[in-house]
C-alpha cells in the first residue's frame, strides 16, 4: 500500500527559498527514507518512528485516511520542533523538492578497523549530568563481566559437548 500525503507547508526558516509550499506531496516510503537518514545522521536527537500507512479503521476507508494524516502530520510537527533535526539539508530538500524526496547525502558508516581505533583513543564527551557520568564505569564494568560470563557458558558448553557426543566405533551411547 502506497499511502501519499498531501499538504501545503509554512516555515519561517531562512534556509528554505521561500515560506510557503504549496501542495507538496509525499509518499509514505519517503517519510521512511527521511526517518532513516536523520537517524542515522544525527544520533545525538530523537527521531521517533514513522507512523504506519494503514490504522485499525481498515485500508483505502476514509477514516483511515484521515487517521494515517493525522498521525502523519503528527510525526512531522514533532521532528520539525526539534532544532538539530531542522538543520538537516535534507529536511530541505525534503519539503522543497517537487517530484518525490530521494536522501542525497549517503549514510555514513559506523567506525570500523583503524578508523574505529583512533576514536576509541579519544575520551568519551563529558555527560551533562552528574549520574550518568557516575554510572558510565558501572554500566562498562557489567557490560564486560556479562561479555566474560558469555564467552564462559559458551566454553562450558561446548567442552560438555564433547563428553556427552558418541564415541565413533561404539554400537552404543557411552558418557563421560
Amino acid at each position: 500500500m502506497k499511502a501519499n500525503s498531501k499538504s501545503n507547508t509554512k516555515t519561517n526558516i531562512t534556509k528554505f527559498r521561500t515560506t510557503q509550499f504549496r501542495d507538496v506531496r509525499r509518499l509514505h516510503s519517503e517519510f521512511i527514507k527521511l526517518a532513516e537518514h536523520l537517524i542515522s545522521a544525527n544520533p545525538n536527537a530523537m527521531v521517533p518512528a514513522v507512523p504506519p500507512s494503514v490504522t485499525s479503521a481498515g485500508a483505502g476507508t476514509e477514516e483511515d485516511e484521515v487517521r494515517v494524516k493525522a498521525l502523519m502530520q503528527r510525526w512531522f510537527n514533532y521532528v520539525c520542533s526539534n532544532e538539530v533535526l531542522m538543520m538537516d539539508d535534507e529536511m530541505l530538500l525534503f519539503v522543497e523538492s517537487d517530484f518525490g524526496y530521494s536522501p542525497m547525502i549517503k549514510r555514513k558508516q559506523p567506525a570500523t578497523g583503524v578508523r574505529r581505533k583512533l576514536l576509541k583513543q579519544f575520551a568519551p564527551p563529558p555527560d551533562d549530568t552528574p549520574e550518568l557520568a557516575e554510572s558510565r564505569p558501572i554500566v562498562k564494568l557489567f557490560y564486560l563481566g556479562s561479555m566474560d560470563a558469555g564467552h564462559k557458558v559458551d566454553r562450558l558448553v561446548k567442552s560438555r559437548r564433547g563428553i556427552y557426543s558418541p564415541r565413533p566405533h561404539s554400537n552404543n551411547l557411552q558418557f563421560g
